[in-house]
């Protein structure tokens, strides 16, 4: 497997975790950033078929030693889905920073949240 497909599977495992912890299957397409993510690293439904099987642990170990604009990427595209809410949980904001420090992107819910609503 290419690093390029492993991170693919990576974001994607990522990113199934994440609407799963939401309780819902929502449609990534409609999340503003994450067209750019797909873009950008060619992202494909069989990538999310595979990730499917993947390991969340595993996954961020990949994602740790991605370039760094993948990772805000990727943090955006959370972000989207979080920002879904009047009022973001306490749980949701934990659960980002949680992920931003596990792939080393220590930056926080409010940051990232300025950073989309600018853009």
């Amino acid at each position: 497997m290419s690093s390029g497909e492993s991170e693919r599977i990576a974001i994607c495992c990522v990113l199934l975790d994440v609407m799963k912890a939401m309780g819902a299957e929502d449609d990534i397409e409609a999340c503003r950033h994450y067209q750019s993510l797909k873009g950008k690293m060619n992202i494909a439904d069989s990538d999310f078929e595979q990730a499917r099987s993947a390991s969340v642990l595993s996954s961020l170990v990949v994602l740790k030693g991605m370039h760094y604009n993948k990772k805000m990427l990727l943090a955006l595209t959370v972000c989207d889905f979080y920002s879904g809410y009047t009022h973001v949980p306490l749980n949701f904001r934990i659960a980002f920073e949680t992920l931003m420090n596990a792939i080393e992107w220590p930056i926080s819910f409010s940051e990232i949240l300025t950073i989309s609503r600018t853009e």
